[in-house]
Parts: C-alpha cells; sequence; structure tokens
C-alpha cells in the first residue's frame, strides 16, 4: 500500500527562469520516516484538473547536512506536474508526500577514501547533487570529479550552489560544464580553450572519455554515478565500459519518460492474478490495459509512482505467463531474466497472468 503523509512548502526558489526548488517542512515525529540515502528520490501526489496524478522528484538535499527536504522540479513541455509545481505552488501549501525511495544512492562512510565520478545532464543534477554535498561533507579522504551538461549558462541548475561547493572544496572537487549551445560573449574572441570555463557540446561518448583521461582518480577506488536523459546515460556508460570500467561500479538514474509508444496492446480480457499487500486479486485485463491500471480500477493501491518505466516503484515478480514492458529504464537485464516486471508497463502475452508484489 502506498503512504502518503501531508508536508508543508516553506520555500520555493528559482534556479533558473525554468526550474523551482521545493522545500518541505518534516516534523520530528516523521524525522525516521522521511530519512534518506543520497540520490533517493520522493513521490509527490497531486490533484490536477480532477486527477490524482504521481511524479518522483530526486531529492538535492543532503541528509548529512541540517537542511530541509528539497527537490528540483525542471519545466517540463505540456508537462501536467511540473507545470504546475512552477506555476501554482505556493509557500503555506500541503503536498502528499511518499516517504524516500530508489535504488539510485551511495552509502557514505567518513573512512571511505574514493574517487567519484558524476556525470549529469540538466535537471539530472538533482541526485547528484544530494550525492556531491554528502561526499564532500562526510568523506574527507574522497574527491568528486564531475562533468555537468546543459544547454546553455543560464540553464545550468544549481549553478551558485556547485560554485560555493567549489570554492570551500577545492582541492576535492573539480568540476567541468559542457554546453551544448553556449551563448557567445565578445570576450570569448580572446579567451582560449584551456581558460574557458566551459566545453562546447554534449556528454557524449567523446565528451566522457576526454573527462576520464584528462582527470585520471586520485583514489583508485572508483565509483561512477550517471543521472539524466536516456541517450545520455547509454553514450557515458558505453565509454566508461570502454575504458574498461567495471559494469558493477557504474550506477545509473535515468530522467524522463518515453517519448513514443511501440503501439503493443496485449492479449485482450487476459487474466490476471495478483499478490497484494497479503491479498489474492483477481482481475480481467482489457486490450491495451497495463497490470498496473487493472489494478487500480479494480479499486486496489498497488505501489507506483512516475508510470514511465523510470522509478521501480512499481516492480513486482512475474510467476506465470508472459508480458511485454512497453518502456524499461529502471530493470537491468540480470533482474528481468529473474522475472521482474515494471506493471506499470506490462501488457499480457498470454490469455493467463500472475505476479507478486514482494
Amino acid at each position: 500500500m502506498s503512504n502518503f503523509f501531508p508536508l508543508k512548502v516553506i520555500e520555493l526558489e528559482n534556479t533558473t527562469k525554468d526550474s523551482v526548488v521545493v522545500s518541505f517542512d518534516v516534523s520530528q515525529d516523521l524525522y525516521e520516516t522521511f530519512d534518506y540515502k543520497p540520490g533517493q528520490y520522493l513521490t509527490l501526489r497531486f490533484n490536477v484538473k480532477g486527477e490524482e496524478v504521481r511524479r518522483s522528484y530526486s531529492l538535492c538535499s543532503s541528509p548529512m547536512l541540517e537542511e530541509p527536504l528539497r527537490i528540483g522540479v525542471k519545466r517540463v513541455k505540456d508537462g501536467l506536474v511540473s507545470n504546475h509545481i512552477n506555476d501554482q505552488l505556493k509557500v503555506g501549501d500541503t503536498v502528499n508526500v511518499m516517504p524516500p525511495d530508489g535504488r539510485f544512492f551511495v552509502d557514505i562512510a567518513k573512512e571511505n577514501y574514493k574517487t567519484y565520478y558524476l556525470f549529469a545532464a540538466g535537471s539530472g543534477i538533482t541526485p547528484i547533487l544530494s550525492i556531491l554535498k554528502s561526499v564532500l561533507y562526510t568523506e574527507e579522504h574522497s574527491f568528486v570529479h564531475m562533468l555537468f551538461g546543459n544547454r546553455n549558462e543560464e540553464s545550468i541548475m544549481f549553478k551558485e550552489e556547485l560554485k560555493k561547493l567549489q570554492k570551500a572544496y577545492p582541492d576535492r572537487l573539480l568540476l567541468k560544464h559542457t554546453l551544448s549551445r553556449p551563448k557567445s560573449e565578445w570576450s570569448d574572441l580572446w579567451t582560449s580553450k584551456k581558460e574557458k570555463r566551459h566545453r562546447k557540446g554534449r556528454v557524449d561518448a567523446a565528451c566522457v572519455k576526454w573527462f576520464i583521461n584528462e582527470f585520471p582518480p586520485y583514489a583508485q577506488n572508483a565509483e561512477y554515478y550517471i543521472c539524466g536523459p536516456g541517450t545520455m546515460i547509454e553514450n557515458t556508460k558505453k565509454a566508461l565500459q570502454e575504458n574498461d570500467v567495471p559494469d558493477n561500479r557504474i550506477f545509473t538514474e535515468s530522467f524522463g519518460t518515453a517519448t513514443t509508444d511501440d503501439g503493443s496492446k496485449g492479449f485482450d480480457n487476459a487474466r490476471l492474478v495478483a499478490s497484494l499487500d497479503g491479498e489474492i486479486v483477481k482481475a480481467t485485463i482489457p486490450e491495451g490495459k497495463t497490470l498496473l491500471r487493472t489494478l487500480i480500477e479494480a479499486g486496489k493501491e498497488p505501489p507506483y509512482s512516475c508510470e514511465g518505466g523510470v522509478c521501480a516503484t512499481c516492480i513486482c515478480k512475474l510467476k506465470k505467463g508472459k508480458v511485454h514492458m512497453k518502456n524499461n529504464l529502471a530493470l537491468d537485464d540480470k533482474e528481468v531474466s529473474q522475472g521482474y516486471i515494471l506493471s506499470c508497463q506490462s501488457v499480457p502475452l498470454t490469455p493467463e497472468v500472475e505476479i507478486a508484489y514482494e
């Protein structure tokens, strides 16, 4: 069952013209409930235009610092919730929020001696910022090499906060910006490539290889964290693998949902048997409906959040039958081979499907 708690908005800050940082107040009796690891996210529930909608937003605050829960929300074109938050949310409003969750996080330890490579693009900076602050503040012997991609300087979220971190930790933080469409200035005509504050281009394979070769790790115990849109993650991961980085040292979090629908409708009127909260639920799946939506329309409360195949909140295990996942940005090949599926993206391919929420 999805448990939501009402949290009051105590601050709204525009970090760019199309993004806002939302700070929540957490009462003392909920401190333990809302404890989190750097990199995890919150799921928010709203009623927009008469419809209940949920979205997941990564925490950009650090659990190691005495600061409120903070999320960064960038406006998305035609985005129902992101535009609602940017345009309608006010200080003093109450938002229904689920406790922190997510499998993209860092286990921070004071005694660690590591080099962290952090790769972010656009709003993918939010969980990366949480990781960055936590490492710098807690792990005195660790180093961070960070590559941050954006369209131009005006679109850089948390630009001033990042500058302050660079100033506070000059010996342990190396931050490089890469801009796909930088705005030229007259001074650029007399500035050498070496002197420029940013690199031109996207966070692609060539950029990642340049970054790794240009800035080798201080501590040989290195870990690599990537957050951004799907293509950026694929390119970065591939470049790291070609640089002989083991898969078990690469951690990814995808931002955004699929922009296309492959049109799969599934088996019409398939029988669904689901183990959920100690109950066996039986239902009929109409053609085109996902397993998740079938359970919701049956009056049940299965776990879910983004409904985009990104967050893995709706993960369950396939016990019988076959399904097709329209989009999967959360499960790795090993998990899929073990029978795990995303119920928000799965349509039946057989007359009967049996699943279990564990």
